[in-house]
């Protein structure tokens, strides 16, 4: 049966393995029978380069993700605002960089992929975005020992989903990015509720997270659906 799954936010870090570990099973029982694999963003907590290297603790998830494509596997990756850094990286690796907004047939349907459905919900989020992705900053941010980087950026990503209000929530408010015309379905990561539903007559699904519920979108020639991959129920806790 042709298969081509979805996943988003794992955000591994080096101090929560079994999330990582989990997540190596999926690719080992799922994704590794798929013919296409979408990872929409947030693979990596901090998702950083250091004069052309990753963090280490990333290098084995990265390598074997690499495998499947060696496979036949063909994977693609939208970068989110915790590892946007990452893409020139992970397509030397073999992985194909998808643009956030870009619609691709899949399956016979036109999908459109983002990471996050709506724009910043306020200034201060839309200042750090910016300071992030100004060039200077990153080059700035590079020359600290990768150790310390790490800490401040880990603490930043903490506080960052404290402040979050829940996808639903943020539906109601003002900024949902623009939507093609021509799309049949809106897939997003970045949101970490599992969740599929018609907003302004459009089919929406989002990804959900991988460290409390382990869920993936699955489609198929036939049908599309949220799926949970099977865990231990205490890791969630």
């Amino acid at each position: 049966m042709r298969r081509v799954l979805f996943a988003s936010d794992l955000h591994a870090r080096p101090d929560e393995p079994r999330r990582e570990e989990v997540f190596r099973e999926f690719l080992m029982e799922e994704a590794a029978s798929c013919e296409e694999l979408y990872l929409l963003g947030d693979l990596f907590e901090f998702g950083f380069v250091f004069q052309g290297r990753v963090l280490p603790a990333y290098e084995p998830l990265i390598e074997e993700i690499a495998a499947l494509i060696k496979v036949g596997v063909e994977v693609f990756f939208l970068a989110g605002n915790h590892d946007f850094w990452m893409s020139t990286y992970l397509r030397k690796k073999g992985f194909r960089i998808v643009q956030d907004g870009e619609v691709h047939k899949i399956l016979g349907r036109r999908t459109q992929l983002f990471h996050g459905l709506l724009r910043e919900p306020d200034s201060l989020s839309r200042l750090a975005a910016r300071i992030m992705q100004n060039p200077t900053c990153v080059w700035l941010y590079s020359l600290l020992p990768y150790r310390l980087g790490f800490s401040l950026a880990l603490k930043a990503a903490h506080l960052s989903r404290e402040r979050n209000l829940s996808f639903s929530e943020r539906l109601q408010l003002p900024g949902l990015k623009p939507i093609n015309p021509r799309a049949e379905v809106i897939i997003s990561g970045h949101h970490h509720e599992p969740l599929h539903f018609t907003y302004k007559e459009r089919t929406f699904y989002t990804t959900g997270e991988w460290f409390s519920r382990f869920t993936y979108i699955e489609m198929t020639p036939s049908r599309l659906e949220l799926k949970t991959f099977r865990v231990d129920p205490l890791l969630g806790k």
